[in-house]
Protein backbone atom coordinates (compact mmCIF):
# COMPACT_ATOMS: atom_id res chain seq x y z
CA UNK A 1 0.00 0.00 0.00
CA UNK A 2 1.28 3.65 -0.85
CA UNK A 3 1.81 5.87 1.83
CA UNK A 4 -0.54 8.98 1.31
CA UNK A 5 1.71 11.22 0.79
CA UNK A 6 4.67 9.42 -1.61
CA UNK A 7 5.77 9.35 -4.71
CA UNK A 8 4.41 12.36 -5.87
CA UNK A 9 0.58 11.46 -5.76
CA UNK A 10 -0.70 14.00 -3.61
CA UNK A 11 -3.50 11.57 -2.11
CA UNK A 12 -4.22 8.34 -1.91
CA UNK A 13 -5.87 6.58 -4.67
CA UNK A 14 -8.52 3.41 -4.45
CA UNK A 15 -9.43 2.45 -7.27
CA UNK A 16 -13.39 0.57 -7.30
CA UNK A 17 -14.62 -2.07 -9.43
CA UNK A 18 -18.05 -1.60 -10.51
CA UNK A 19 -20.58 -3.58 -9.10
CA UNK A 20 -22.51 -5.66 -11.40
CA UNK A 21 -26.61 -6.04 -10.85
CA UNK A 22 -28.70 -8.22 -12.61
CA UNK A 23 -31.89 -6.22 -13.89
CA UNK A 24 -34.09 -8.44 -12.56
CA UNK A 25 -32.44 -8.44 -8.80
CA UNK A 26 -32.27 -4.45 -9.27
CA UNK A 27 -36.31 -4.33 -9.85
CA UNK A 28 -36.34 -6.69 -7.08
CA UNK A 29 -33.94 -4.22 -4.44
CA UNK A 30 -36.43 -1.15 -5.83
CA UNK A 31 -39.37 -2.95 -5.38
CA UNK A 32 -38.79 -3.98 -1.12
CA UNK A 33 -37.63 -0.58 -0.76
CA UNK A 34 -40.78 0.86 -2.04
CA UNK A 35 -42.50 -2.04 -0.21
CA UNK A 36 -40.95 -1.10 3.33
CA UNK A 37 -41.17 2.78 2.56
CA UNK A 38 -45.29 2.05 2.05
CA UNK A 39 -45.77 0.06 5.13
CA UNK A 40 -43.28 2.66 7.38
CA UNK A 41 -45.63 5.34 6.01
CA UNK A 42 -48.69 3.29 6.83
CA UNK A 43 -47.96 1.30 10.00
CA UNK A 44 -45.41 3.44 11.47
CA UNK A 45 -45.08 5.33 14.61
CA UNK A 46 -46.54 8.39 13.01
CA UNK A 47 -48.29 6.47 9.81
CA UNK A 48 -51.53 6.73 8.44
CA UNK A 49 -52.84 3.83 10.82
CA UNK A 50 -51.77 5.49 14.28
CA UNK A 51 -52.91 9.00 12.27
CA UNK A 52 -56.54 7.65 12.17
CA UNK A 53 -56.71 5.89 15.39
CA UNK A 54 -55.76 8.88 17.10
CA UNK A 55 -58.39 11.54 15.23
CA UNK A 56 -60.65 8.70 16.39
CA UNK A 57 -59.85 8.89 20.03
CA UNK A 58 -59.79 12.98 19.59
CA UNK A 59 -63.29 13.10 17.94
CA UNK A 60 -64.58 10.36 20.79
CA UNK A 61 -62.62 13.13 23.51
CA UNK A 62 -64.61 16.06 21.98
CA UNK A 63 -67.65 14.76 22.24
CA UNK A 64 -67.44 13.52 26.25
CA UNK A 65 -66.28 17.24 26.69
CA UNK A 66 -69.44 18.83 25.00
CA UNK A 67 -71.33 16.17 27.11
CA UNK A 68 -69.53 17.17 30.03
CA UNK A 69 -70.61 20.96 29.36
CA UNK A 70 -74.12 20.66 28.87
CA UNK A 71 -74.13 18.56 32.38
CA UNK A 72 -72.24 21.01 34.01
CA UNK A 73 -74.77 23.90 32.65
CA UNK A 74 -77.36 21.77 33.95
CA UNK A 75 -76.17 21.27 37.09
CA UNK A 76 -75.36 25.16 37.20
CA UNK A 77 -78.75 25.89 36.77
CA UNK A 78 -79.94 23.55 39.48
CA UNK A 79 -77.77 24.99 41.47
CA UNK A 80 -79.16 28.53 40.92
CA UNK A 81 -82.42 27.53 41.39
CA UNK A 82 -81.76 25.76 44.90
CA UNK A 83 -80.02 28.67 46.00
CA UNK A 84 -82.89 31.24 44.92
CA UNK A 85 -86.20 28.78 44.37
CA UNK A 86 -88.27 27.96 47.56
CA UNK A 87 -90.89 25.56 45.41
CA UNK A 88 -87.76 23.70 43.59
CA UNK A 89 -85.88 23.77 47.49
CA UNK A 90 -89.46 22.08 48.86
CA UNK A 91 -89.38 19.86 45.66
CA UNK A 92 -86.16 18.38 46.54
CA UNK A 93 -86.41 18.31 49.94
CA UNK A 94 -90.00 16.01 49.90
CA UNK A 95 -88.58 14.24 46.79
CA UNK A 96 -85.08 13.32 48.17
CA UNK A 97 -85.30 13.66 51.65
CA UNK A 98 -89.08 12.46 52.73
CA UNK A 99 -90.10 15.84 54.05
CA UNK A 100 -93.36 16.93 55.17
CA UNK A 101 -95.00 19.90 56.38
CA UNK A 102 -96.84 20.41 59.45
CA UNK A 103 -100.36 19.30 58.74
CA UNK A 104 -99.25 17.26 55.53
Amino acid sequence: MKSMWGQGNRYLRVRRKPIDISPKVARLLLVSIMILIGVIFIAGDVGLWNLWSVQKQLNNLDSKINGLDRENTRLRAEISLLETDPFTIEKVARERYGYLRPGD
